[in-house]
């Protein structure tokens, strides 16, 4: 297999900072071999002149050694403007053609030759202590006609360039393996990844991966996984409320189309039959708008207006016993409030909300009664419906069940989105008993 972008980036980077690394030693080992031959090239100049000066004998003349009155001498044989005069040794450094030159003293001095002057050729002055008899005041050698250790120094480079190509080839080896147990996690969670069976009851990548950067990305997977399962299953929610809700719209619209074909003779019923049918297609956009809403995890829209609960419960009654002509269940609704009960909310919620309750109770109660009480208390509206059926299935609190479809899952996200509250369990009729409460 080729290795990835990022593999190759990893290891260039490795590589790199090695060669940077190298670099860097090769540079300070130079520079260090570089002041150890000066350091040579001083010792050995300096006893050198002691004993020229002092006229030693037994002594071998020096080539590149020459003895001076003074140093002033300087001046016109390479332009040095500073003479030197304090006993020592000093450095310096003049250009091809002798017409200039400088004394380095100073580490500022050293970087000034190397990268602005650029001289190449090297002396040595030595001047003898004050104390010192005889004539020779100043020795001067030219260190580009005397070779004192450039063997041991070539070779030194050469065995400092040798290095730095082994420790470059090592680095070579190193990024391999540095990237593999770098990228070893990123395997690991592709893995994970392209062998996940993409299900809601799925483990959790970052529970397989340890809690460093690759630990997060896995944790940012999870996170993603869920909101895609959350938002497959709005989107599934969508599809079941429209076609569980929109059913009794569309019955009553074919109700009432068949019912117009009938009347022809009758123009006030056909006009009555006209409105019915105005105003069920408006409630089916009406619940669209909401199911959308609801998919996409929004509230319903707040164009609240002053609703009368008790007038609206009782046309859904009538809505939904127009689509069960001849059933035996018998409905009551008891508003207890003698002016009655006034909200201002979503009329359309609490309609889809009525919708489901009473729709489930002709499905499900049987041919008993179903209660339906208003009441107005403690700065809430309560909504109960009850029934003597079966009542809920036992053990079960998913909002969902194969006796009560999908009706129930919707109440309870309207009354979440809206922010009211959903109650059910067994009532005192013996059956089940279904409450909403919203806030006055």
């Amino acid at each position: 297999m080729s290795p990835s972008r990022l593999e190759l980036r990893i290891r260039l980077l490795v590589v790199c900072l090695a060669a940077l690394v190298i670099a860097a030693f090769a540079a300070v080992g130079w520079f260090i071999f570089l002041e150890a031959e000066d350091a040579i090239h001083d010792r050995y100049f300096a006893a050198a002149a002691a004993d020229l000066a002092a006229g030693r004998s037994g002594t071998s003349p020096v080539a590149g050694l020459s003895a001076h009155a003074d140093a002033s001498f300087l001046r016109d044989k390479m332009g040095l403007r500073e003479i030197p005069t304090d006993p020592g040794l000093h450095e310096i450094f003049a250009n091809y053609d002798l017409s200039r030159s400088e004394v380095i003293r100073t580490l500022p001095d050293q970087l000034r030759l190397w990268f602005v002057l650029g001289y190449e050729r090297e002396y040595r002055l030595w001047i003898p202590p004050r104390e010192s008899a005889g004539d020779i005041r100043a020795v001067l050698a030219d260190l580009s006609t005397i070779e004192v250790s450039e063997d041991a120094t070539d070779e030194a480079a050469g065995r400092l360039l040798i290095l730095s190509a082994a420790l470059f080839l090592l680095a070579l080896a190193a990024s391999q393996l540095i990237t593999r147990w770098t990228l070893k996690p990123m395997r690991k969670l592709t893995q994970l990844v392209l062998s996940d069976p993409a299900e809601p009851a799925a483990s959790r990548f970052r529970d397989n991966l340890p809690s460093d950067e690759v630990g997060q990305l896995a944790a940012a997977l999870d996170s993603y996984r869920q909101r895609l399962d959350e938002a497959h299953a709005r989107e599934r929610h969508f599809l079941s409320d429209c076609s569980h809700e929109l059913r009794t719209p569309i019955a009553t619209l074919r109700s009432a189309l068949e019912l117009h074909g009938r009347s022809s003779g009758d123009p006030a019923a056909g006009k009555r039959l006209l409105v019915q049918m105005r105003r069920t297609a408006q409630r089916m956009e009406r619940l669209v708008q909401t199911f959308l809403l609801l998919a996409r995890e929004q509230a319903p829209p707040a164009d609240a207006c002053a609703v009368d609960v008790g007038t609206m419960i009782r046309q859904v009654v009538e809505e939904i016993h127009v689509l069960h002509p001849g059933h035996p269940l018998r409905i009551a609704v008891a508003v207890r409030c003698p002016s009655g009960v006034l909200l201002r909310i979503h009329g359309e919620s609490l309609a889809v909300l009525c919708h489901n309750l009473v729709g489930n109770a002709y499905l499900h109660a049987g041919g008993g009664n179903l209660q339906i009480t208003v009441q107005k208390d403690e700065g809430a509206v309560s909504i109960v419906f009850e029934d003597d059926g079966p009542g809920l299935p036992k053990q079960s609190s998913a909002p969902s069940t194969a006796r009560h479809g999908i009706g129930l899952s919707l109440v309870e996200r309207i009354c979440r989105a809206r922010g009211w509250t959903f109650y059910r369990g067994p009532g005192a009729l013996g059956g089940a008993r279904l409450e909403i409460r919203i806030p006055a």
